[in-house]
């Protein structure tokens, strides 16, 4: 009898024992798939920014830059159709070269923006690899001809011969075109100048003219936007969209940019950061990274 109650109370005592250990897992497991279902929610709502924000910059960047040269081409290919018509066979070739040359620039914008496109997503590894800087500065002046031609612009590449660089090539050429295309679009009758040096400091890229120069409202908005170069950043409304390129390529690839200007002045756009060395003798620095550009 008296077992029978000892039996009778271990069970009337494991039985709510059990049934709260039971609830007590139950609890946590959920509370654990609660936790879990919030990050992927706050996972998803960021991926969802990210794609709305980049989104939102695509469209902008196509909108101003593509704009004005499909109009440029719009009229070119009615004069071009009309001297065709007359048989003005001279206005009809220089018409088709200028037709050639925005056909040209446009490609290269594409180009610019769908590798912008893949530079923004969190796993892009941008390949790496050593290359001559002036070969690179020389197809920059070679593109540029014709447009620095047109503002009465002289573009002078001030590089030694020797220096390669230690990048992405394609990043660092869609950020050089697009400041010299700045430096460009804003001067008239000037210099254009694309300048290579070391200091204490390693490595020094500028690109500067002596243009019309930034009033201050819009060089605070650049500054701004290079003080925060994530995707989502909101694009500035009416600020100067080569800019946000050109913040998020240099962002890439882990450089610094810095910039002065004032009005009537000009502007000067200077990038640090990089990797050079010169093949023949290259200088180490005290981490080991071959980073001063010197020459024999």
């Amino acid at each position: 009898m008296i077992l029978q109650w000892i039996c009778v109370m271990i069970l009337a005592t494991a039985l709510p024992l059990g049934l709260f250990l039971w609830l007590r897992n139950r609890y946590f497991r959920l509370h654990l798939a609660k936790i879990a279902l919030e990050r992927q929610v706050d996972d998803l709502s960021q991926k969802l920014e990210y794609s709305n924000g980049l989104k939102h910059k695509i469209t902008m960047m196509i909108a101003h830059d593509l704009q004005s040269p499909l109009h440029f081409l719009n009229v070119l290919s009615d004069h071009v159709s009309r001297f065709a018509a007359n048989n003005q066979l001279s206005e009809v070739r220089a018409g088709t070269e200028e037709i050639k040359k925005a056909t040209g620039n446009i490609h290269a914008f594409v180009k610019e923006v769908n590798l912008w496109a893949r530079s923004q997503h969190e796993n892009f590894q941008p390949a790496q690899y050593s290359f001559s800087f002036i070969e690179l500065a020389r197809e920059l002046q070679q593109f540029f001809e014709d447009m620095i031609l047109l503002n009465r612009n002289t573009l002078i590449i001030d590089s030694p011969e020797d220096v390669f660089v230690y990048t992405n090539r394609e990043i660092l050429k869609a950020i050089l075109r697009n400041l010299i295309d700045n430096a460009n679009k804003h001067t008239r009758g000037g210099v254009v100048k694309l300048t290579f040096a070391s200091d204490e400091n390693g490595p020094l890229l500028t690109v500067s003219d002596n243009g019309s120069g930034i009033q201050p409202g819009e060089l605070q908005k650049i500054r701004r936007r290079l003080s925060n170069p994530v995707v989502n950043a909101p694009v500035e409304p009416n600020s100067r969209l080569g800019y946000q390129l050109i913040a998020d390529f240099v962002h890439t690839l882990g450089y610094s940019m810095s910039l002065a200007s004032s009005p009537g002045a000009g502007t000067s756009v200077s990038i640090r950061g990089l990797v050079c060395h010169s093949p023949f003798v290259p200088t180490l620095h005290s981490t080991g990274v071959i980073s001063i550009c010197q020459s024999e």
